[in-house]
């Protein structure tokens, strides 16, 4: 499943973080496909049990997805497998893969609704002709009517999708002892001093380095363990293989976010809201951040995943072990909140790195081609892996107060608005009478030509 926009991307994005849009409405979809179509009909023979495998490769839009009089058995989630967890509903944002069990009726007398419905919350507006909700259907007669989908209730956010927290992994892995890292984090959305919105991660949005951070790994010998060499605007964290490390996300913005972490699968212990009625209820409330002394009992095998669905300014924390050497992003998995900087990046064990990776020529011969920097800090410098000078800023800040240009444009919008209300009184409380005399005068003469 996917929303699918009619034009390019590059087509798309100039229109999106400009001083024209500051409050960062994401582009709206022209449209939501179910295996690349619509109206999809998948022939089921009766009584069979049959594994489906549902994806959404969408860029934005996450789906509820269920299938009218039949209940699912989620047997895997992000290729974790779980002990199977029957579930109606699910809802599955940008990223996220489940493999559920369905078993079918005995019965061929008629076809049954695959439904889908595009999450209108995270949509700015609705263009009247957006088609939300699809149907696709079990086909289990070619004879039989394929009925459409009847919603059950009136808003998507009424859904009562199954709570992916509540899974157990099959291999019964148990929760990670107390960690040996701690990153609390906090989403925000902010204008910047050129009057687009961009994304945060704890005030710093992701800006690309001059050179990528594999190759400054590959290059800055011991200073590799050095966070600073990856940049000031990259949000770096070095980790130490096998570290613990445990991930507080706060939001601190009105609309869900499925973060989604490369190269690790990770244990899922506190979320708030959770799915269900109430998964919505600070959207326009005050944000609610983690309280580390009063939280939840984490679950004793927590189900891991590799994309999590971060709650209206509510929050999450997971945690995984830092066992697996190499360079990787932490992101919202919305393409457009990642274009606005939501992302930082693990460098995890970047010595174990250099040792067992191997570069090969044809990489460095792509990044010569494209112009691209292989060696050196985020800044491309090579002699002082600590300078960086030349590195790649996120815009600057709005001012906190006035600027030289805006005291100069206030003084003489002062002086305007004075000399301007001068003018008015002068005149307004001059002589008039010889000025009002004038029309009337000339009204009585045009009466004596008249007569």
């Amino acid at each position: 499943m996917t929303d699918w926009y009619h034009e390019l991307t590059q087509e798309i994005a100039p229109t999106f973080i400009t001083v024209d849009n500051p409050t960062g409405a994401e582009p709206i979809p022209d449209s939501f496909l179910f295996n690349d179509t619509l109206n999809t009909k998948i022939p089921v023979e009766a009584g069979k049990t049959y594994l489906l495998r549902l994806i959404n490769i969408g860029a934005f839009v996450a789906q509820y997805f269920y299938i009218e009089d039949h209940t699912m058995r989620i047997v895997e989630i992000d290729g974790i497998y779980t002990d199977a967890a029957e579930a109606d509903i699910l809802y599955i944002s940008a990223a996220q893969r489940y493999s559920v069990l369905v078993t079918m009726k005995n019965s061929t007398e008629k076809n049954y609704p695959i439904v889908t419905v595009a999450d209108s919350v995270l949509l700015d507006t609705i263009p009247s002709d957006l088609k939300l909700n699809q149907t696709n259907w079990l086909e289990y007669n070619s004879s039989a009517s394929f009925p459409q989908a009847v919603m059950t209730v009136s808003d998507c956010s009424d859904l009562n999708p199954y709570d992916d927290m509540s899974l157990v992994p099959y291999d019964k892995m148990p929760l990670l002892e107390d960690p040996d890292v701690s990153l609390e984090l906090t989403v925000t959305m902010q204008v910047l001093d050129n009057g687009a919105d961009y994304a945060f991660l704890n005030d710093i949005s992701y800006t690309k380095p001059k050179v990528p951070a594999l190759y400054t790994v590959m290059s800055a010998g011991s200073l590799a363990t050095d966070a600073t060499v990856y940049g000031d605007y990259t949000h770096s964290v070095v980790l130490d293989e096998d570290q613990v490390v445990e991930i507080i996300l706060n939001n601190g913005d009105t609309g869900t976010h499925p973060f989604h972490l490369h190269g690790h699968a990770f244990q899922m212990i506190d979320r708030f809201p959770s799915y269900g009625a109430h998964f919505y209820d600070y959207a326009d409330g005050d944000p609610v951040t983690y309280n580390a002394s009063n939280h939840s009992t984490f679950p004793a095998y927590p189900a891991r995943r590799d994309t999590f669905v971060l709650p209206p300014q509510g929050y999450f924390v997971i945690r995984f072990k830092a066992d697996n050497p190499g360079v990787w992003f932490f992101h919202c998995h919305i393409d457009w909140h990642l274009a606005q900087g939501l992302a930082m990046v693990f460098i995890e064990a970047p010595l174990a790195i250099q040792e067992r990776v191997t570069i090969p020529q044809q990489h460095y011969d792509v990044c010569e081609a494209a112009g691209i920097a292989y060696e050196g800090n985020a800044a491309a410098n090579t002699e002082d892996y600590t300078d960086l000078s030349g590195q790649n800023k996120q815009i600057a800040w709005l001012p906190g107060g006035f600027t030289a240009r805006g005291i100069v444009a206030l003084v003489f919008s002062c002086v305007s608005a004075f000399l301007g209300m001068g003018m008015i009184a002068f005149y307004g409380l001059s002589d008039i009478k010889k000025g009002a005399q004038g029309p009337i005068a000339l009204r009585e003469e045009v009466r004596e030509h008249a007569d």
